[in-house]
């Protein structure tokens, strides 16, 4: 090992002193830079419970009002392929917090299952907390009793959830939409100054409402009641009863179909579009307490060093393909939006998109580097950091797996593979099997079944093939 002779580094000492005395050399300036360079971004997670990706006004959507959501993304980074993996609230939440897959998580919501100790001590959370972050959480969780360690101010709740207490009348008292923003914000100015923040605010809308007043699914704050009461909604992709009764027993005889009835019913019916303009009031109602926490960090001073990002646990069919509900891996129902404002990017990457596929595994891993820390070789996600910091990836994933097997006798279970240009389903417990392969270029929204057609045999079987291996590879 070399040693500096100690005469020349007492030379070097004193011409830095000399540089420093006649001002080459600011040392409160240098002091400054190392302290802005060291310091670890705050984190502030915005996670909506069944949110369609495409209803917002930066998606071009002429109806809904989110103008705070749109100065999101006008200002930060989204992703166009952003993926579910399993669309139902619970096994996507632990997606969410592990980073794994539920056929490695085993969290498939059959008996309302929680978070071992074990995946609990490898959650970002209990991992961030670790390292010294101010951890925190807001609204629904989903995830049975939340394990000590994961939070230093916890305001979760299990289960669903009510928009409305049970001894409220509709319309009477505060909304929950509010109430959670209302506990981010404050949770969000009370955030010890000394050291970092990571806080996850988990709105229970857009998820229907179900328990105390089932004969509206969406009722919205106050604040939103008079919106889009006068527009006419558009009918989904392939929700004329021609697509429907093409599809085979399963999917006419599933959940999905069956809140389809009382939630929706066709588009043109008043219960169609009140549910829709109800929807539309819930997603503008998150937008209004978006608002206030972005607001919050300006007014505590924590904007500039706050990354927000903004996404969802699953989409929503609302009516496509006469469903309800999500669950079966249909881009709108495994479609998520995804939006990462970062305050420290180089203005000539805001408003900017990525192509690369986003998936809810890779959260974890994200969300972990830019605490300077680390994800274990046990998570499966990957980190979305080195996407956000280029503007085209090398290497990066071109395919990912699919899994729902909740509920099997309400839904059918199901499985396969989405690439860039091909997605093929399979329904694991059918007899005869049902297969869905879609060419995704020429048929964005999957109105053309592929799977028994002679001249797409030989892509069913390299489909199947890969279905196989993902099938091992995930657990």
């Amino acid at each position: 090992m070399s040693v500096i002779n100690p005469t020349f580094k007492a030379i070097l000492y004193f011409c830095f002193l000399a540089l420093v005395a006649v001002g080459f050399i600011n040392t409160s300036t240098f002091a400054q830079s190392a302290e802005k360079q060291n310091a670890r971004p705050n984190i502030l997670v915005i996670y909506i419970d069944d949110l369609h990706h495409e209803k917002f006004g930066f998606k071009g959507d002429p109806i809904i009002k989110t103008p705070n959501i749109d100065a999101l993304a006008e200002e930060g980074v989204t992703f166009q392929n952003a993926f579910a993996v399993t669309a139902i609230c619970i096994t996507s939440r632990g997606n969410f917090m592990t980073g794994q897959y539920a056929a490695r998580t085993s969290i498939y919501f059959d008996g309302f299952e929680q978070l071992t100790q074990k995946q609990a001590e490898m959650s970002f959370p209990f991992l961030l907390n670790e390292a010294e972050y101010y951890t925190g959480y807001v609204g629904k969780w989903h995830l049975g009793p939340v394990p000590e360690g994961m939070f230093d101010n916890d305001q979760s709740f299990e289960g669903q959830g009510q928009f409305w207490s049970e001894n409220e009348e509709p319309g009477v008292g505060t909304h929950l939409t509010d109430r959670l923003g209302d506990q981010a914000v404050q949770m969000i100015r009370q955030a010890p100054k000394d050291q970092p923040f990571a806080i996850t605010v988990g709105f229970k809308a857009t998820h229907v409402q179900d328990g105390f007043h089932p004969i509206e699914p969406y009722p919205a704050s106050p604040s939103t009641a008079v919106l889009y009461e006068t527009d006419e909604m558009p009918a989904p992709s392939h929700s004329d009863p021609e697509f429907f009764q093409r599809q085979p027993e399963l999917i006419r005889n599933s959940l999905g179909r069956k809140r389809w009835e009382y939630r929706l019913g066709p588009p043109e019916s008043l219960n169609f579009q009140r549910s829709i303009r109800r929807y539309y009031r819930l997603v503008t109602g998150i937008d209004n307490q978006l608002g206030k926490m972005i607001e919050a960090l300006q007014q505590t001073g924590r904007s500039d060093n706050t990354i927000v990002v903004f996404t969802a646990d699953q989409g929503m069919y609302l009516g496509a393909r006469g469903l309800a509900g999500k669950w079966f891996g249909h881009e709108t129902s495994i479609r998520i939006p995804l939006i990462v404002h970062d305050p420290r990017m180089p203005v000539s990457q805001k408003g900017t998109s990525r192509k690369e596929m986003a998936l809810m595994t890779d959260f974890h891993p994200t969300i972990l580097e830019w605490a300077g820390l680390h994800a274990s070789d046990e998570v499966q996600g990957r980190s979305l950091v080195p996407i956000l910091q280029e503007d085209t990836l090398e290497n990066w994933r071109t395919e990912f797996f699919y899994e729902h097997h909740s509920f099997p006798d309400r839904i059918p279970r199901s499985e396969g593979v989405r690439t860039e240009n091909f997605k093929y389903l399979r329904y694991i417990d059918s007899e005869p099997l049902f297969e869905e392969l879609y060419d995704l270029n020429a048929d964005p929204t999957e109105g053309v079944n592929l799977a028994d057609k002679p001249a797409y045999s030989e892509l069913l079987n390299e489909m199947r093939l890969k279905w196989q291996q993902w099938k091992e590879k995930v657990r």
